[in-house]
């Protein structure tokens, strides 16, 4: 027996359901540019470029330092809680001995394997800046000492991806011809 679907979808249907869709983009869209380029502008118009460059730093390093300070106090409450209830409990991992290296190919496995996850360290820096990149850091399985420096260099690699961008015009680069 085969079962057919009826298309009972109105294209008027489908369209309040994409548009429905891309509202929750569109709010994304805006309150990005919120954030991070509004304050932007307005620090390097106000203060000039590296002086804007600096207090934008330190003020994102600032403002991820306080949420991974937050999140390392409640992480313990929350993974007994509810990540417990949702996912159960967490078997214990068993004890792993790491050996050296027995050949070439080995050491080339782990040197590229380090290699990434710096690579992965610094896309995060990068994408998520200093408020989002400490949970790929932790992810990632650096200490949480790491975490913290990654937490701080990530504010000024951040800094100086964006705040050229933003702070001397995106239309400045000749985006203006394109769009």
């Amino acid at each position: 027996m085969v079962v057919q679907m009826k298309e009972s979808s109105h294209p008027v249907v489908r369209i309040l359901v994409g548009a429905g869709l891309a509202i929750p983009a569109a709010a994304g869209i805006v309150w990005d540019e919120v954030l991070l380029a509004g304050p932007i502008i307005f620090l390097v118009n106000f203060l000039g470029f590296w002086l804007g460059y600096v207090v934008f730093c330190l003020a994102w390093a600032g403002i991820g330092l306080f949420v991974l300070s937050v999140w390392l106090r409640i992480e313990p409450w929350v993974k007994r809680n509810i990540f417990s209830k949702i996912f159960g409990k967490k078997e214990a991992k068993p004890e792993v001995e790491r050996s050296e290296p027995a050949n070439w190919r080995e050491r080339l496995v782990l040197w590229i394997a380090n290699l990434t996850r710096t690579l992965g360290a610094l896309a995060a820096a990068v994408v998520l800046g200093p408020v989002y990149g400490w949970t790929v850091f932790k992810l990632l399985g650096y200490k949480e000492r790491h975490v913290y420096a990654f937490t701080i260099a990530a504010a000024w690699i951040f800094g100086g991806i964006w705040v050229p961008f933003y702070g001397l015009g995106v239309w400045g680069f000749g985006l203006s011809r394109v769009f």
